[in-house]
């Protein structure tokens, strides 16, 4: 496919502009019938960003944070599932069916996060 010509230098001062003026990023591409990138690329060259910016950034912490804490709750559950087994193991040595479940569960939830948050 072609390359694209760069758009004028009046569209891209028009975009910048409605970025000044708060406006969103999908609500300028659709106003100027450019991709979302292009206009990231012209706030980015013109050194402006978008306001909701701080507010993403504030809402993808707090979702890490509550993910972190589901994660601690459901490690804390099925420890004390774990804990409760009164059989973990059958009288050939191997271990039942539920010492499998739960412990490997146990090992999943703690499998890409060493239990801390950062």
């Amino acid at each position: 496919m072609p390359k694209r010509p760069p758009l004028p230098r009046t569209t891209r001062d028009a975009v910048a502009d409605a970025i000044r003026a708060g406006r969103g990023r999908n609500e300028i591409a659709r106003a100027f019938g450019i991709s979302t990138g292009s206009v990231s690329n012209i706030a980015r060259d013109s050194g402006l960003w978008f306001e909701r910016s701080s507010v993403t950034a504030e809402a993808s912490h707090a979702r890490q944070v509550d993910m972190w804490a589901a994660r601690v709750e459901r490690e804390a559950r099925l420890l004390d599932e774990y804990m409760a087994l009164t059989n973990t193991m059958r009288p050939d040595g191997r271990p039942t069916r539920a010492e499998k479940r739960l412990s490997y569960a146990l090992y999943n939830v703690r499998r890409h996060h060493d239990g801390t948050y950062r």
